[in-house]
């Protein structure tokens, strides 16, 4: 006890304020990948998830790593020290508790009812010529927007290690806190809405005593008495140094984000989900109909393709030099000096070294590892005034003038029924080193305007007209570009 006389316990409630996905590591025979579940067969957020996530924050801003060797605790080929913090799971929270031995047939209609089957997200990568790219096509399942875990941190260590506590408190608070699968393209933003912080001093009794009458249970997940503060006891967004755009858009006419499913009316419906909210009593409630929602992974890939071509362009690098020769990969994809920085390149990926002809510096023609975007896109659904509207389509033999056998369908577009309504899209870049940074972050600002100019339509069927919007670009809480003020100076 002499040697760790302090212990340090924070219960934390954590809400996905994006759709969440942990991966259990398999599959279905109708879907690619499954979320995690527990024991009961609700989704949870496994403790090693959250150690890594927090582990990694703490190491990639720290002055000196090893202080968090000695905290999380590492094995060497000789030597070896167990971990000083220890992270619970994240359990799912139904009626200010969560499901446990002594009350799962109390939850097992909930479960069969919501749970069993989650929405599905179909995904397909599109490449820098606009189509699918082989085997690209994919889906996993998502856990709703809104649910509420509850997990449990505790370091054993003395007063010294204070400081290092708060540090690891405030990687939960953080903006840019995510777990799980895809948080780079709109999944898994998390917000710590509720923390009790917890100290014992084991040298003093009274600390002594309540250390060991601390109640290790999570029903209930928030003492009684506190829940009526649970909505007002948010803390506070931590944004570090990351920069922070928005996009506030206004649609010019119907926009097309599909699910890749249909319905009894058309052959392809727009993406929606059921959301998840909580009572004043922590008592979850599944919204009545599907939320209409604008995902991450979209304005990603947009962003992603036309980022590259300013970059190109900003370097005079153009079509006719590079297409249909071996140099096209140092200009598209990860060989993309704006690509590789800002959104990352799969692990994995093996690039072969490529003669060029000075375009690029030596070190950045060596083949490219892995490694994780800085590009953080949440998914976004749209609460406004909604209503669609089907197209009917049919392709015609130019030959015979009539219709082809087989191609008749239907479609069913989204549109904005108020005038007023905008939307909103937070975008994250946490801070990054590159050479040419201030090129590459130019290249991605000028992507962002030509979203706002109506140059750059989000979604399906931009062949078809849809998905132009146009608007303002925030950054930082600094308007740097507005449409309507751009076309009255041009006038």
């Amino acid at each position: 006890m002499a040697l760790y006389p302090m212990r340090y316990i924070a219960r934390v409630v954590l809400e996905a304020r994006t759709p969440l996905f942990v991966g259990s590591g398999s599959g279905s025979l109708v879907k690619d990948a499954v979320v995690a579940t527990d024991a009961y067969g609700f989704p949870y957020i496994p403790g090693t998830s959250l150690c890594g996530v927090i582990r990694h924050a703490l190491e990639d801003t720290a002055e000196d790593a090893s202080v968090w060797k000695e905290i999380f605790g590492y094995a060497d080929k000789k030597s070896g020290k167990g971990a000083k913090l220890r992270v619970s799971s994240a359990y799912l929270v139904l009626e200010n508790e969560v499901p446990a031995l002594d009350n799962v047939e109390k939850y097992e209609g909930l479960a069969a009812k919501h749970f069993r089957y989650l929405p599905t997200r179909n995904h397909v990568r599109i490449n820098h010529r606009g189509v699918a790219m082989d085997k690209g096509l994919f889906d996993n399942e998502v856990v709703y927007k809104g649910c509420r875990f509850v997990a449990e941190l505790e370091m054993r260590g003395d007063k010294a290690d204070q400081p290092n506590w708060e540090k690891v408190l405030d990687v939960l608070r953080a903006s840019t806190f995510r777990v799980g699968h895809g948080t780079r393209r709109g999944y898994g933003r998390l917000a710590a809405i509720y923390l009790e912080d917890h100290r014992f001093d084991l040298r003093v009794d009274a600390d002594f005593d309540a250390y060991l009458n601390y109640n290790p249970s999570f029903c209930p997940v928030v003492a009684p008495e506190r829940l009526p503060q649970l909505k007002q006891q948010s803390c506070p967004p931590s944004e570090g140094e990351a920069m922070h755009y928005q996009l506030v858009l206004k649609p010019e006419s119907f926009f097309f984000f599909g699910s890749g499913q249909a319905d009894e009316e058309v052959d392809d419906v727009p993406v929606a989900e059921h959301t998840v909210y909580y009572d004043d009593h922590n008592c979850i409630h599944f919204s009545e109909k599907p939320q209409y929602l604008i995902p991450g992974s979209s304005i990603k890939g947009a962003l992603r393709h036309r980022t590259c071509y300013h970059f190109n362009l900003l370097k005079e690098r153009y079509a006719e030099v590079f297409a249909n020769s071996p140099l096209e990969k140092i200009v598209v994809e990860g060989m993309n000096s704006a690509v590789y920085a800002l959104f990352g390149l799969e692990g994995g990926t093996k690039l072969e070294h490529i003669d060029h002809d000075g375009f690029l510096e030596a070190d950045d023609n060596a083949a490219r590892t892995g490694r994780r975007g800085v590009v953080l896109v949440d998914d976004l659904f749209i609460y406004m005034a909604l209503d669609t509207h089907i197209f009917n389509h049919v392709a015609i033999d130019r030959f015979t003038g009539g219709p082809i056998d087989g191609a008749l369908y239907a479609e069913k577009a989204t549109y904005l029924t108020d005038e007023l309504g905008e939307v909103h899209i937070d975008i994250h870049v946490v801070p990054f080193e590159a050479r040419e940074k201030e090129l590459i972050e130019q290249a991605f600002e000028m992507a962002l305007m030509d979203v706002c100019r109506g140059l750059l339509p989000l979604g399906g069927l931009t062949t078809k007209g849809h998905g132009v919007f146009v608007g303002q670009l925030w950054k930082n809480g600094q308007k740097i570009f507005d449409y309507e003020q751009a076309i009255a100076s041009a006038k």
